[in-house]
């Protein structure tokens, strides 16, 4: 074997919408035959074959420039927040968060044979918005790059769960659900007291505004970065996923915008609970489309990837789309990369 690298089929829900495509990981070149272009020629296979095979996306991390050349770009939106001791003791320190309150809650590590490992994968999926995780593999997706899952219980009963990754000292909530909202500043406190004292980072999708409102209002900071460099093969079926998206956990103003790349002239509608897109075939840049207006936003697949889906789009004051529009959401939990 020279060269080799791994897909694994991968995909989003939303209600009962559905966006696939695919992981790429382990992409690596034996030592002697390096610079013979077998990364190239796996990548380019892969790009192929996805699009014959109709999935929309490809997926991965890694160096941003060794992977820009085959059309992956850096985007999608993560939230990194940082709790620090001194976030727990003034920030989580209600009546129902103080030390009488927190004993009837635990946090125990999850286990493939407890019975409530299948209520975990059933809050999983309970979520508005989720990647498909077969049940039997729960577990593993869980306790993916060191990942350690626990279960959360209260009086004894079911609450929710998370998984986190401990490694060189630091420690990174990569998932946490609860059955309730309100059991969510409870969770942080408990894994605090019983897994973190030395502080934690946590990451959060766009969309959970409720979250994101109690961690901005009580963390030490939090950054907001890309999520993982994706190749978009099918834009109209990303864009009409993650309008909808939008549409049900944050909501998405009525209106309408027009963009074009050199696949096609896109038109994109919200309007009375429902988003639609439609793609054309268009001259070049800068005619006249059919119904006699002109394109007026034209950029490049890869410019138009990070545009709509990355964090930068807050900064881009000539983009004509509507207000609240951008960016549409697009993250991939850690547990979930290949």
């Amino acid at each position: 074997i020279q060269a080799l690298l791994l897909t694994e089929p991968l995909s989003f829900a939303c209600g009962q919408e559905r966006l696939n495509g695919i992981g790429v990981g382990t992409v690596s070149v034996s030592s002697g035959a390096r610079g013979k272009g077998y990364m190239q020629l796996l990548l380019k296979t892969v790009r192929e074959w996805l699009k014959e095979e109709g999935y929309a996306f490809a997926v991965l991390a890694g160096q941003r420039q060794r992977y820009e050349y085959w059309g992956y770009e850096p985007t999608g939106v993560k939230i990194c927040a940082e709790i620090s001791p001194g976030n727990v003791k003034h920030a989580l320190n209600s009546s129902d968060l103080d030390e009488d309150a927190i004993k009837e809650w635990e946090i125990v590590p999850m286990e493939e044979t407890d019975p409530d490992t299948q209520k975990a994968w059933e809050l999983f999926n309970s979520q508005p918005v989720h990647t498909v995780r077969k049940r039997e593999n729960f577990v593993v997706h869980l306790r993916v790059g060191r990942g350690r899952p626990f279960l959360i219980r209260r009086g004894g009963e079911f609450a929710g769960y998370l998984s986190a990754v401990f490694h060189k000292g630091k420690v990174v909530v990569s998932e946490l659900e609860v059955c309730n909202e309100a059991f969510f500043p409870v969770a942080l406190k408990l894994f605090f007291q019983a897994q973190a004292p030395q502080g934690f980072e946590i990451l959060l999708p766009s969309y959970q505004r409720e979250r994101l409102d109690l961690i901005e209002r009580m963390a030490d900071g939090f950054h907001i970065r890309t999520d993982h460099s994706y190749y978009v093969a099918d834009l109209k079926k990303v864009l009409a996923f993650s309008m909808e998206v939008k549409r049900r956990t944050c909501g998405l103003p009525d209106g309408k915008w027009e963009f074009a790349t050199q696949e096609g002239l896109y038109r994109c509608e919200a309007e009375n609970g429902s988003v639609r897109v439609v793609r054309e075939e268009i001259p070049a840049a800068g005619k006249r489309t059919e119904n006699g207006r002109t394109a007026v936003f034209t950029r490049d697949c890869g410019e138009m990837t990070r545009i709509l889906f990355g964090p930068a789009a807050a900064l881009w004051q000539n983009v004509p789309a509507p207000a609240g529009w951008l960016p549409f959401p697009l993250y991939l939990p850690e547990v979930d990369a290949v």
